[in-house]
């Protein structure tokens, strides 16, 4: 026997490595995908959140803008609302159930933080407050809201409370302090002239008054000295601070 032949691989032999060299590099093909798919997910959830919160914006801000136009809560549809905000209503409908929902977190974003007078004049500072109410009337866009929430007493009551009954109740501050100081007489009732005054600000928004408006100061200044006519007391025009 040739001794060389003994130290020739035979095709088993040859089979059987290239075997294991193979098996080797789907190892090394596998774990690599597996540290693909590891990490993969991780870079596509953070650009997510972001792309969320903007369609949950749009959304929210299509519907107001739709009902400030004179689009009536029962006309309001979903479908309405996704096509303005540039949504599919499977987008809207992941967020919330229905427009109801949609429009009760889209009147908490009508939340506006409100001025805090701290004593002075009285007949100044309540001016100043019904000043800042005729101007948000005038002014802003989510006020045109009040008379097209009034059909709809689930959504009317939850704005009252966000929108309207801060406004009030800063009014009714400034009141209160002034019968503290005397500078209102004694028999003033907070709750009464709270409302007259609010309400004189109002009436041209529930009520859809067209005529020509005078300059916010103006017309706050004219309220107040009607309202308040009788109760201010002779140290209402200079009392100290509360």
């Amino acid at each position: 026997m040739n001794p060389m032949s003994s130290a020739r691989s035979t095709p088993t032999d040859r089979e059987s490595a290239s075997e294991v060299a193979k098996a080797a590099e789907v190892v090394e093909v596998v774990e690599a995908v597996e540290a693909v798919e590891v990490v993969e997910p991780v870079h596509r959830r953070t650009p997510g959140r972001p792309r969320s919160e903007r369609a949950s914006r749009a959304i929210i801000r299509a519907a107001l803008e739709l009902l400030q136009e004179g689009v009536s809560v029962d006309a309001l549809s979903v479908e309405a609302v996704a096509a303005r905000a540039g949504v599919s209503k499977a987008t809207l409908y992941r967020r919330w159930p229905n427009k109801e929902a949609v429009l009760l977190e889209a009147l908490e974003s009508l939340v506006e933080p409100q001025s805090r007078v701290e004593g002075g004049d009285v007949r100044q500072d309540v001016t100043m407050v019904v000043e800042e109410l005729c101007r948000w009337v005038a002014e802003s866009r989510s006020a045109r809201l009040l008379p097209r929430l009034m059909s709809a007493p689930t959504l009317y009551g939850h704005y009252v409370r966000l929108v309207v009954d801060p406004r009030i109740a800063a009014v009714r501050e400034v009141l209160a302090g002034g019968v503290r100081r005397g500078a209102l007489a004694g028999h003033s009732d907070v709750d009464t002239l709270s409302t007259a005054l609010v309400g004189a600000v109002l009436s041209r928004v529930v009520l859809g008054d067209a005529a020509p408006e005078a300059p916010p100061g103006e017309r706050a200044a004219r309220i107040v000295d009607h309202v308040l006519a009788g109760h201010l007391t002779e140290d209402g025009a200079s009392d100290g601070p509360d």
